[in-house]
């Protein structure tokens, strides 16, 4: 169900930009990350589309919270945020993962975007 609603789902390309990293998450597995203190309206956008589409096509979702991220790695520790350089990049499509447990990631499909 979820490959069918993603392929109705019409988005425009976006640039995001990370400047922080940080840790967040719950012990003991912290994920260090990319993240940004700025609003990534397209990001937010595109997850809201997302999960009202799959609401309404009757799944159960979780997004209860959105952060846009890329995890370095997962930590013990909790890490202070430290500053970094605007790192921007082209976001192209997204992307359906299964994530169970610590298995391994199994990518489902990708979408372009627009």
């Amino acid at each position: 169900m979820a490959r069918t609603v993603a392929d109705a789902i019409r988005k425009t390309s976006f640039a995001v930009m990370f400047n922080q990293a940080a840790s967040f998450g719950a012990a003991p597995n912290y994920a260090f990350s990319l993240t940004t203190r700025a609003d990534l309206l397209a990001a937010n956008s595109l997850s809201t589309t997302l999960l009202d589409a799959l609401r309404h096509a009757g799944l159960k979702v979780d997004g209860s919270s959105f952060q846009p991220h890329v995890t370095l790695f997962y930590d013990k520790v909790r890490r202070t945020p430290i500053d970094l350089p605007e790192l921007r990049w082209q976001v192209r499509e997204f992307v359906l993962v299964e994530s169970i447990d610590n298995r391994k990631y199994v990518i489902l499909g990708s979408w372009p975007l627009d």
